[in-house]
């Protein structure tokens, strides 16, 4: 229904040694480097059932393969990363361009038949599968050394039912696809605030956007779920059938119990319009000369008292530069008076910088389509590490103090309270429940000499005080050294809520623990083990 669009080092010796072990075709000068470069990145070898496209692992030889490629539809695509190098790289480096986790082949299923064609042929060669839509998963749980990465795009269909007010949509849609979806018919669905994120993977983590402190996080509007098995059975999970791996799978269904193919969700009345208000702020109180405690933080962003007297419909974005604080808000409700006199307080505070014009969006899908960040935010090499942040005052107070003495670049969405701590779907851990915020810590750089001494200093400056906040996610994982300074030896209970259910779960319905990834559940035991 929906369309969608869907380098390292090299000798000449060793290309043309390859080239001839192959049987490869003439290739220009470019190909020949994807390929190598391709090359490179296979001959590391891993363990255990974690597949390589190399002599002596489990993967069946090329004749073999491309009879089974054959029997597939001509609209699915299969990338190899010796045949098509350049859409391979280009396909795995997504949201990893620092990692060493490089598919052993990538297909792009047109239809349930290929997807479960896919599946079958893993099964056969106790290959590991990992599926993918957007793969904005900064543990990379989206990708795998030498596994078959299931690329869900093409898979996009989006339908509204007016009978019943809701939402299907199959897990290649983006938040854009179901968004335009819903826009004629004025009904919103709680997702995330970004046009290229899929709500699949969003809701295996929760998924929160601009109307979760009114209706809750997105995974609470989720009505079913299907999901095809490890073995090709497809599945319909709901609130009454197949419960355990319903809840399982929302919050904790990175690339873990199976792939989830659609799902049917509740919409709800779109705003008539959507309000943006953006004001600079000084960090410090300039009447405070010299003082970095109190600063806007603990008076204001991190006041508990102040987060609640704000309106529910109220939520948006800050960014931290240097000792300015640029604050974007968004404002979904129909009191635009009681809004604004609510924030008051802070637009004539001492801090005040600068106020712009207010900006009238008219609808969520006109909002994403103009708050996408600029690619240079998502570059690979840089640090992040999130936090959800909890109406703690002592704690708040703590990091107030961090903020203002470290001034970190820092991008802090404030979207949580209100209906999200009243929620019952899912398995998020119980620290997304209670947040105030989700901070996210970040420092960009481009000469990776620089990653370990950069990542040195921020474990020791605010990761500690990130870390400490309970029941929280908190990852570091951005940033090739990541695993060294923040090893996240409690994952099991700081990612998700009850694990050994999830753990219980994950043995019913993928007994053979094929769908396995970094921090997932199941992910410190054997896979593909049938």
């Amino acid at each position: 229904m929906l369309s969608r669009h869907s380098t390292l080092l090299s000798t000449k010796p060793f290309q043309q040694e390859m080239l001839a072990r192959q049987a490869w075709p003439r290739a220009g000068p470019a190909n020949v480097f994807m390929i190598a470069t391709c090359v490179i990145l296979m001959l590391n070898s891993v363990h255990g059932a974690f597949c390589t496209p190399n002599s002596g692992t489990c993967w069946p030889d090329r004749p073999t393969l491309n009879t089974w490629i054959s029997t597939l539809s001509g609209a699915t695509s299969v990338w190899l990363w010796d045949k098509t190098p350049d859409k391979f790289l280009s396909a795995s480096v997504t949201m990893n361009a620092l990692k060493t986790n490089f598919p052993g082949i990538i297909v792009a299923p047109v239809s349930e038949k290929d997807l479960r064609s896919a599946l079958a042929f893993a099964l056969t060669y106790k290959i590991r599968v990992v599926t993918k839509c957007s793969g904005h998963d900064y543990n990379g749980r989206s990708n795998g050394r030498g596994v078959m990465m299931i690329r869900m795009e093409k898979l996009n269909f989006v339908e509204y039912n007016p009978d019943d007010e809701t939402v299907m949509f199959m897990s290649g849609a983006t938040h854009e696809d179901v968004y335009s979806a819903l826009a004629d018919a004025n009904r919103v669905f709680v997702g995330a605030p970004s046009k290229s994120v899929c709500p699949a993977g969003c809701l295996a983590g929760g998924c929160h956007g601009l109307f979760s402190r009114q209706y809750g996080l997105g995974i609470e509007s989720i009505l079913e779920i299907r999901l095809m098995l490890y073995n090709g059975t497809i599945i319909t999970a709901t609130r009454n059938s197949y419960v355990d791996l319903f809840h399982a799978y929302l919050g904790a269904g990175q690339n873990s119990f199976g792939v989830a193919v659609s799902f049917r969700a509740r919409t709800y009345p779109a705003p008539q319009q959507i309000l943006r208000l953006e004001v600079s702020l000084h960090l410090h109180n300039p009447q405070l000369s010299g003082a970095t405690y109190p600063n806007i933080f603990s008076d204001y962003i991190f006041n508990v008292r102040w987060f609640n007297s704000m309106p529910n419909e109220l939520s948006g974005m800050l960014l931290v530069e240097n000792d300015v604080v640029y604050i974007r808000f968004f404002y979904t409700g129909g009191d635009y008076v009681g809004a604004f006199n609510a924030l008051q307080p802070l637009l004539n505070s001492p801090y005040r910088r600068s106020v712009d014009p207010i900006v009238n969006y008219t609808s969520i899908l006109d909002v994403v389509r103009h708050l996408q960040p600029d690619s240079s935010e998502l570059f690979s090499r840089s640090f992040l590490a999130n936090a959800f942040v909890p109406p703690q005052q002592a704690m708040l107070n703590d990091l107030s103090l961090i903020i203002g003495e470290t001034q970190p670049p820092m991008l802090l969405w404030f979207m949580f309270g209100g209906a999200v701590r009243s929620g019952s779907v899912g398995s998020v851990p119980a620290g997304m429940r209670s947040a105030m915020y989700e901070a996210l810590f970040s420092d960009k750089w481009f000469d990776p000499s620089e990653d370990e001494l950069r990542m040195e200093y921020v474990s020791t400056t605010y990761l500690p005080t990130l870390y400490n906040f309970g029941n929280s996610s908190c990852n570091n994982e951005y940033t090739t050294w990541g695993n060294l300074y923040n090893v996240l030896g409690d994952w099991k209970t700081r990612f998700f809520g009850d694990y050994s259910s999830l753990l219980r779960t994950k043995k019913k319905y993928d007994p053979c623990n094929y769908f396995t990834v970094k921090l997932g559940v199941a992910s410190d035991l054997p896979s593909a083990t049938c």
